[in-house]
């Protein structure tokens, strides 16, 4: 188990992207107080402004503490942060293969957007129009593929037959998200589908994938649909979990959407979070995915008209504030190379395997099995808790729901 997941949904400590704080107390003033803390005596009061074109959020600490925090509304460009530099590779005697064609995505399918950008690839949320000028798609992927992933040979598309459906990358597009980040001295790309909506939220599975270069310079790479958990309410006895200041029991269970329902945000929670089920399948990653600023509120009843947009309740949030916890046990599973694997993680013969072309049934619904290339390098160590977290707030510029 990763020892970071299923904590962040206990910690109200997390602080997202802390702007200063002017705080004003009882008489006292104090400015770009980053990490303060001010006690107040009975009958004293606070004043708590942010600056710098940034919002007050609060969350509840315990019983007698609150945390305010200030976060950035304004599309400002994500921190670039430097790496700790990669070693010179080494090549081992197993480098990664050349993927074969089943493992690279087809050529771009032509399909655009409003603004002309391709519906298949990653693409900033502003684009040059078909006019010459700046044009907003509407939505953001967070961040683009780096550059090692198609030094390696492969091409980062949100087509293909990792899809659960052609909806995954039609009418749910907005929902692949790209997170870039360094982890236990491991670059990591995780392309994910997944959005605080009702479309998203009303499925158990959505595609994913991972690209991994180790230390090494050897990359690996996953592929398949990860389990987000039974879709109904939890009143009912599924993992749509409303989160409260004093944790539900129901917040335990893995898979889970811990969702952000009028309760949850009047007690100061709008981090809708997302966690994997974990060990399913052995040989892959567990994952948390935390959207700050959920861009919608959960309703029990929300799946019944999850099509229709207009009975969706906004929350005026773009989601663009997104939390990767990821672990990786090399001592799990002792596969590596080159192999194939049905999307739910079935390891099979090839291609031509009879369950490639069989089904799957899977808490009493039947899915046409796809079967996916998947390569594991000799050399890709475990990642694991601690450093296996990052966040970032991507920026959103005419970004509108669906995000």
């Amino acid at each position: 188990m990763i020892r970071s997941l299923g904590r962040i949904a206990k910690s109200r400590r997390a602080a997202i992207l802390a702007a200063p704080l002017v705080l004003v107390a009882a008489g006292i003033s104090i400015a770009g107080a980053a990490s303060s803390t001010a006690t107040l005596a009975p009958g004293d009061s606070l004043t708590v402004r942010c600056q710098g074109g940034t919002r007050l959020t609060a969350s509840r600490v315990n019983t007698t503490e609150v945390r305010l925090e200030c976060r950035g509304r304004v599309a400002t460009p994500t921190p670039t942060r430097t790496p700790t530099p990669t070693p010179t590779p080494t090549r081992t005697a197993s480098p990664s293969p050349s993927p074969s064609p089943s493992a690279t995505p087809p050529p771009s399918t032509g399909a655009v957007g409003i603004c002309g950008e391709p519906m298949d690839r990653w693409h900033p949320p502003v684009v040059i129009g078909p006019d010459g000028r700046p044009c907003n798609t509407g939505h953001e992927h967070g961040d683009p593929p780096p550059d090692w992933i198609a030094a390696a040979g492969y091409t980062v598309s949100f087509s293909g037959p990792f899809n659960t459906s052609p909806q995954e990358n039609t009418l749910k597009h907005t929902a692949m998200k790209g997170f870039s980040t360094r982890f236990n001295g491991v670059d990591i790309y995780f392309r994910v589908h997944a959005a605080s909506n009702p479309l998203d939220r009303m499925s158990r599975y959505h595609s994913y994938q991972v690209w991994a270069r180790d230390p090494s310079g050897n990359v690996s790479f996953w592929q398949g649909w990860y389990n987000s958990g039974d879709p109904r309410p939890s009143s009912e006895g599924g993992s749509r979990v409303p989160r409260r200041t004093i944790s539900l029991p129901e917040e335990e269970q893995r898979p889970i959407v811990a969702v952000c329902d009028a309760t949850s945000i009047a007690q100061g929670i709008g981090c809708e979070q997302w966690y994997s089920a974990p060990g399913e399948p052995d040989w892959s990653w567990d994952f948390g995915w935390t959207i700050c600023g959920a861009t919608t509120l959960y309703t029990p009843g929300e799946n019944a008209t999850a099509y229709d947009q207009s009975t969706w309740i906004p929350t005026g949030e773009t989601g663009n504030t997104r939390r990767l916890e990821a672990a990786w046990y090399a001592f799990r599973n002792p596969i590596r190379g080159a192999f194939v694997a049905t999307q739910f993680g079935e390891i099979v013969s090839g291609h031509s395997d009879p369950r490639c072309s069989g089904t799957t049934t899977r808490y009493g619904v039947t899915y046409q099995n796809v079967c996916l290339d998947q390569y594991i390098a000799p050399t890709m160590p475990t990642v694991s808790f601690p450093g296996n977290a990052d966040q970032k707030t991507y920026p959103d510029p005419g970004v509108v729901l669906p995000n």
